[in-house]
């Protein structure tokens, strides 16, 4: 059984598991283990393609959603047929953790231990992001973001981080709000079309982005569908009165909030609309959001789904 392990050197407490890590299973996994480090933004995915395409059972991010979404996108870049891709794992150790929230994978390097030996793993669905401008093909995990939080996650990634990453992620929330022009927007998704102003918009595989923010309550990871949350010409009094409500995972109830299921959306605007995905920006509307269905097996309890 050959592991691979892709840490997030960035990440102070991913480093600071490593050793534990390393000490642990080159005792007790009877197969080869490595511990890839990461070197620079994207250098997951170079690392998880190319551990893909030379083999390997299992594949842990140690890290957050980033990492876990720069793992997804290496692997799914690979020349592997699907039904030879290797189980995928988290250990989350990143700011926010927001897919972990819903797949219940803890912090705990003894979970992980016991979710490997007794191989239990979940089929799970992706996200598939293709922008039309470029042609170019992302995947997500989690949920994909398009209006306020898709320009918050291109200024975040423009600017120093100066501040330690919770504060960073805040203050560019609170500066968004302050300078966002909501954008004139069409999402069709099958049967059903929505038009109008945007807030903001989540494309929901998993149920929390934005730091525990449970957007997306009805979402599952292996139904096949997305759940989709538009926060349409709200004001920021109005989104701000209901954090707790998001926070508790309760639907909001209020005219210009809509929550809608599909399988596939088609997403335009005539202004710049951004885009992000797992927190990691993307790219501009118009595009396609599609569901692989049952895509990776990825090592969770299987009463959470």
């Amino acid at each position: 059984m050959k592991i691979v392990f892709i840490v997030n050197s960035k990440n102070n407490r991913a480093v600071k598991m490593l050793p534990g890590l390393e000490r642990h299973f080159r005792q007790t996994n009877p197969g080869p283990v490595q511990f890839l480090l990461t070197r620079r933004k994207k250098h997951a995915i170079d690392l998880a393609l190319e551990s893909a395409e030379n083999g390997c059972d299992y594949m842990i991010a140690v890290g957050g959603d980033g990492t876990l979404h720069e793992v997804i996108n290496g692997l799914l870049q690979s020349s592997l047929p699907a039904h030879e891709y290797p189980i995928i794992g988290l250990l989350p150790c990143g700011s926010a953790n927001d897919f972990a929230r819903t797949a219940h994978v803890s912090d705990s390097m003894e979970d992980l231990v016991h979710l490997i030996e007794t191989h239990t793993a979940q089929k799970i669905d992706l996200g598939q992001i293709v922008l039309e401008q470029t042609g170019e093909v992302r995947y997500f995990i989690n949920i994909a973001g398009a209006g306020l939080g898709g320009e918050v996650v291109q200024k975040m990634e423009q600017s120093p981080r100066l501040l330690g990453p919770d504060l960073n992620y805040f203050w560019h929330i609170f500066t968004g709000f302050l300078r966002y022009i909501k954008k004139e927007v069409t999402c069709t998704g099958g049967s059903w079309k929505w038009q109008g102003r945007l807030l903001q918009m989540a494309v929901a595989n998993g149920r929390c982005f934005g730091n525990a923010l449970c957007v997306a309550p009805d979402a599952r990871l292996d139904d096949g569908l997305f759940q989709v949350t538009i926060f349409g010409d709200l004001s920021v009094w109005d989104y701000l009165k209901n954090l707790g409500k998001l926070k508790k995972g309760i639907r909001i109830d209020h005219p210009k909030v809509t929550y809608n299921k599909a399988k596939e959306i088609w997403l335009e605007s005539k202004t710049p609309l951004h885009i992000e995905a797992d927190g990691e920006y993307v790219g501009l509307a118009p595009a396609t959001l599609s569901v692989l269905p049952k895509a990776i097996s990825f090592l969770m309890p299987p009463q959470t789904i």
